[in-house]
């Protein structure tokens, strides 16, 4: 599940139940810190080694907010922070012959990204 919100200055996706362990998160978040989040999704999706697709996702999916609603353009962004923490753990039932069944419990990871845009003011005659 993921949510896309923004205010003045920021806009802010979150994801609770990334399929990623959060050390791998963690450690691709600190390293997209600071970078323009074009370069950042370039970087998480494409560079050896060092691919972290649910942090691309979501930085991705909070740069097409930024230029669909608040109409910035995609070059002006930049990976303020993030952060990383425990998400829901996710139950499923795994079906055996003779009717039984056994519980699958996978664990997830809660991440947030915020970037930083900037305020574009029109000016008027």
């Amino acid at each position: 599940m993921m949510e896309v919100e923004h205010t003045t200055g920021r806009v802010t996706a979150r994801s609770t139940q990334a399929r990623v362990a959060a050390d791998v998160a963690r450690r691709a978040l600190d390293r997209v810190e600071g970078m323009a989040a074009t370069d950042a999704v370039q970087s998480l999706t494409f560079s050896a080694g060092h691919l972290c697709e649910p942090v691309a996702r979501l930085i991705d999916a909070a740069l097409a907010h930024a230029t669909r609603v608040l109409h910035v353009p995609a070059a002006l962004c930049v990976v303020e922070s993030g952060e990383v923490g425990e998400g829901e753990t996710v139950v499923r039932v795994r079906r055996q012959a003779h009717g039984l069944a056994t519980w699958i419990t996978t664990r997830t990871t809660s991440i947030t990204v915020v970037l930083s845009v900037p305020i574009l003011h029109s000016v008027s005659a």
